[in-house]
Parts: structure tokens; sequence; C-alpha cells
């Protein structure tokens, strides 16, 4: 269903994306590949429909802040790839344990298994490919325990492909480095994967596909209403078409995106919360965004301040040319 607001996992219940998936097949006999995308623009989806056709592991690194976290992560992504690695094999590995459906790991002590070890192993027989999504929430040092890895990997195991993706598109070239030349991975060539936002054609196909697919006869006006409201992004487009699926007001669906998303820029810096109100009040450029933030704060910003704000914001991906990537990010950085 196309309004099933988890990631899809299967080609059959992807929406489009036929030429995203097709560089993603044709790149598996390279070592990196990244995946570049905003949020809620469908990459997770992407990637785990991919890994279908693939002996692969899809491991979500979402929250994590602990090594533990971390090798609690690969857990799962064994764990959820068990069918397509087989269980028999897993066993043979040291630190890895298999118990039914579920993986162990052993990150400590003399029995234990490393990332690169884990890749190594699993790509001793056959092609494997791993997947680590939203990398560039990683802190030192598992920042720098995943990037030596991937680097050892590149170099040292001709049989796997690694596949770094992330949303705040600034950050995961960061973590990537690889124009860095304290980086790990600094001068190592990757394929680059865009995932964009649905053309207006096919957002109108996308939400009228997806009520067809509910049994919900909407008027031609509440699909454009959508394509306006959520310019594009598939997992906007999904929240409102479940939304009006439910029988909720238009009022209703759009202030429960705005306050959600709301809740996502509280976590951004002051500073940066005074530059994305400017810009969504109509700042175009550096000198107008600087001239607003003075005046709502009644004080002198230093320049210097002021760039490096706006200079996080696009790496975060909130921004590009001082115009928001995300128009439910724009009504909400109003209500800041």
């Amino acid at each position: 269903m196309l309004f099933d607001p988890r990631p899809k996992a299967s080609r059959g219940e992807l929406f489009d994306r036929e030429k995203e998936l097709k560089i993603l097949d044709d790149s598996v006999g390279k070592p990196l590949i990244v995946v570049a995308g905003i949020r809620r623009v469908g990459k997770s989806s992407l990637l785990m429909s991919f890994l279908e056709n693939w002996r692969g592991v899809y491991v979500d690194l979402r929250d994590v802040r602990t090594r533990a976290d971390l090798y609690r992560k690969l857990s799962e992504g064994l764990s959820g790839s068990l069918r397509r690695l087989g269980e028999g094999f897993l066993s043979h590995i040291r630190g890895v344990r298999a118990m039914g459906l579920e993986v162990e790991l052993k990150w400590k002590g003399t029995d234990s298994v490393s990332i690169s070890g884990l890749v190594e192993e699993l790509s001793a027989e056959e092609r494997t490919v791993f997947v680590f999504d939203e990398v560039q929430g990683l802190r030192p040092p598992l920042s720098l325990e995943l990037r030596n890895a991937v680097s050892y990997v590149y170099d040292n195991v001709p049989n796997s492909t690694v596949v770094l993706s992330g949303s705040e598109i600034g950050l995961l070239k960061d973590f990537v480095g690889v124009d860095n030349p304290e980086s790990p991975l600094f001068g190592r060539y990757y394929t680059e994967v865009r995932v964009e936002r649905f053309p207006r054609s096919l957002s109108m196909e996308f939400l009228e596909r997806g009520f067809k697919e509910a049994g919900s006869g909407v008027s031609e006006d509440v699909v454009e209403r959508g394509v306006e409201l959520f310019d594009g992004i598939p997992g906007w487009l999904v929240y409102y078409g479940m939304a009006v699926v439910e029988g909720r007001d238009m009022d209703e669906i759009l202030e429960s995106a705005v306050s959600l998303a709301e809740a996502e820029m509280e976590k951004l810096s002051d500073r940066e919360k005074q530059v994305v109100k400017a810009i969504a009040r109509g700042a175009r450029s550096w000198a107008e965004v600087r001239r607003a933030v003075e005046e709502s704060s009644g004080a002198v910003i230093p320049k210097s301040a002021l760039t490096r704000a706006v200079r996080r914001l696009e790496k975060l991906s909130v921004i590009q040319g001082y115009q928001f990537l995300d128009p439910v990010y724009e009504r909400a950085a109003r209500r800041l």
C-alpha cells in the first residue's frame, strides 16, 4: 500500500525510483556508494527495496550514542537479514551467535568481532552489500570507528560493497570525508545517488494511486491540495494520504504536520532558530538575514557567527540558497 507509513521493503511496493535502483544495481561491483536526499524523500524505502535482489545487510544508525548502541544496531540489521545471509553461515563467525530469528554480537573481549572483521567474513564467499543508513548522526569516536572500517573494507575486501546514506547532506559529505586529508576515506572514489522529490506530475499520480488502493474516492481538489502543501516529498504525501483516508480535516492535517516539523526544529541552536525564522519571514540574502536577526534580537550579530549558523543549516539540509528545502519546515519556522 502506498499510504503505509513504514518503509517499503520490496521493489514491487516502491513507487517510481527505477532510475535510482538501476544506478544502485549497476554500482554493486564498486566498493563505495553514497546515497543522499532530504528527510522523508524515501531513501530508506529505496535502500531496503534495493537489497531485495542482493545478499546484504541494512543497518539503521539513527539514535546511536554509544558503542553498545552501534553494535545493537548491527545486531538488528543482521537479524533482519538472516534470510539473505543464512543462519548457518553466521554461526561460523567469531563473536557472532545466531539464535532463532535474532543475532547477537560480542564487541568486547578476545572473541569479539569488529565491523571490518564482520564485513570481511560475510563477504568471504559471495559478494555482500552493507547499507549504513543515517550515518551523519554518528559522533566521535564511533564515526571514526565506522570510517576506519569502511576504509579497510574498501582496500582489502573486494567482494563487498558499502552504501552510506543520510538525510543531512552536508553532514553526510563531512562524514564520508573524501576531500578531507585527515579522513580515513580521503581520496576514495565513490558513486553518488541523489534521491530527489517527485515532480508535480508524479506527486499527483502517487496520491491518485494511493487513494485508489485505499478505496477512497476523493476530488481532484484534494489531490491538488496535497501536492501544493507538500511539494513532492513522499513521506509527507503518505502522511497526507493516510490522514485524508481517515477522514481528518484539511486544517488538522496541516497543523499536525507542522507541529511534527516544529518539534524536529527545536533541536536547532538559538542562533539557527533566529536564522530560519528570518528566512521564513522573507529574508533572501545573508545581509537580509543579518538585518532581520539583529532587529529581532536587539543585538549586533558577529559576521562569523551568522555565517556558521547559515552553513550549519545548509549542512542539515534545512535550507539551500536562503530557501527552505521542505515547505512544512518553512511553516514550522514561523512558529519558533
